[in-house]
């Protein structure tokens, strides 16, 4: 029988940007791959309360509720734009620090989200875009005659407080569904509890006026697709009154490559195709290029790492003596930042590997770079227990002060509590090896020596690259030292 997943703790947060206080949910590893969540309208971060169970167990999950809307308090001077709820949003970011991430963009959270790709093009791995519409093309003639609505034009206010009432909320949910019983009526629900909210109307009016803002911008938001290209999925519920299946399919006109999906249900599609749904948002985040710092490139192992890396289609920056001081962590710093993990493969004299061990993880820290793996050696393993290798009497004396400096590095990342994610890699205590990438070892996090059905630890170079290259992509072994070897 297969075992349950349990969806990871989410944790219900507020965060101080400028005067608001902004809610937001977080879930899994702070060291995986980032999503950021933005909401539509008339919703909140309360839309993708199903969606953070199911990808938090692999990715860190993040999803704020802009002013005006769902838990986030604003104060009564904030000044309701799509301008100003990008200006939040963008120091929501700041606020947690967070440096890389692919962007989640629902309806309203496309006008955020492609404000945020503007200012920060470097910080965006891919977008994940839903029912967002950035093209005239998506434009139903209801939409048009909404957008219609600004400031200055008679009626327009009384058009919108029409759509802020109950059967209109709930219309966008069950709207278009095969299946209206998928649709949890807690969403709508909770929706309308919010617009009837004091002060939400005013919030909600002017943001309905300025919508228009965003139509105009859509040339800018193309041409800032069509120009950096990022990894990008369309999911799209195609009987959406407002947002046409045109506006899915309009994408490929600046993004040729990207995937795109349309479910046989209305606005929010994930309520009636949330499995399906999943498995393709897995999938595209899954396969997105990571920007990995090797320190040590030039080396053996730093370069067969390099090279596997790379041939994985990953973005590596190669570092060496001649681009940073390893032991200085203002130059680790500079040197890493932007980056979604770091290698370290160091070696030398003069303590310089615990020294380096030290300043990697105080230069990650300020470079807000959470994932380190640290290519250790393999006399710090252990022969029985407490007595390693490089204790031994017969370890190679030649060997023995690398191995010592190896050990007092993983003593040092042991006993640090800051917020980087490491993984003390171990090769086998001796056979370390020239040979083939097979593709068939093991990976375990342990003490001891990992062997082969003849007693034996044993690894190829390509191979042992091969997995520290994994420990990147798959996560996990949170402050472990793992060992890798043949089965």
């Amino acid at each position: 029988m297969t075992a349950l997943a349990i969806p990871a703790p989410v944790h219900h947060r507020y965060a101080d940007v400028d005067g608001v206080r902004v809610f937001y949910r977080e879930a899994g590893p702070a060291d995986a791959p980032a999503l950021l969540l933005l909401h539509g309208f008339p919703s909140s971060s309360h839309q993708y309360r199903r969606l953070i169970d199911t990808l938090a167990g692999r990715y860190h999950v993040i999803a704020p509720d802009y002013p005006g809307f769902g838990f986030t308090e604003a104060p009564d001077g904030y000044v309701y734009t799509f301008d100003a709820l990008a200006d939040t949003i963008d120091g929501f970011v700041e606020t947690l620090g967070l440096r890389r991430f692919a962007l989640q963009m629902f309806d309203f959270g496309g006008p955020v989200g492609l404000r945020l790709a503007l200012r920060h093009p470097e910080r965006i791995t891919g977008i994940v875009v839903q029912n967002a519409n950035a093209y005239a093309d998506g434009l139903s003639e209801l939409a048009r005659d909404t957008i219609a609505n600004r400031p200055g034009v008679p009626g327009a206010e009384e058009r919108v407080r029409e759509i802020l009432t109950l059967p209109v909320t709930r219309g966008q949910y069950e709207g278009g569904t095969a299946d209206p019983t998928l649709v949890d009526p807690s969403g709508w629900t909770l929706d309308q509890h919010f617009l009837d909210s004091p002060g939400r109307e005013r919030a909600q009016i002017a943001l309905a006026l300025d919508y228009h803002c965003n139509v105009a911008a859509y040339p800018q938001w193309q041409r800032w697709l069509r120009e950096h290209r990022p990894p990008a999925l369309i999911l799209w519920g195609r009987n959406d009154p407002f947002f046409t299946e045109a506006g899915a399919h309009a994408y490929r006109t600046d993004l040729p490559d990207a995937a795109v999906h349309v479910f046989d249900t209305g606005h929010f599609a994930l309520e009636e195709h949330l499995p399906r749904a999943v498995a393709l948002i897995d999938g595209f985040l899954r396969a997105l290029p990571r920007k990995i710092a090797v320190i040590g490139a030039g080396g053996r192992l730093g370069g067969a790492i390099a090279r596997e890396a790379a041939d994985r289609g990953h973005q590596v920056t190669p570092l060496g003596r001649s681009t940073m001081d390893v032991t200085d962590p203002a130059s680790v710093s500079a040197a890493v930042a932007g980056h979604d993990a770091v290698v370290a493969a160091i070696k030398g004299p003069d303590g310089v590997v615990p020294r380096g061990a030290a300043a990697l993880l105080a230069g990650l820290t300020r470079a807000g770079v959470h994932r380190l793996v640290f290519v250790g050696g393999g006399g710090s393993l252990e022969y029985a227990p407490g007595r390693r290798f490089v204790d031994s009497p017969d370890f190679p004396a030649a060997y023995r002060q690398t191995a010592q400096d190896q050990a007092a590095a993983l003593d040092l990342l042991r006993s640090s509590s800051g917020p980087v994610s490491w993984t003390y890699a171990s090769p086998p205590p001796v056979h370390l090896v020239d040979g083939a990438r097979t593709g068939h070892y093991r990976t375990e996090a342990r003490d001891t020596p990992l062997t082969d059905a003849a007693g034996e630890s044993r690894i190829s170079i390509p191979d042992y690259a091969a997995a520290i290259v994994d420990t990147i992509e798959q996560g996990g072994y949170d402050r472990q030292r793992v060992t890798v070897a043949y089965a």
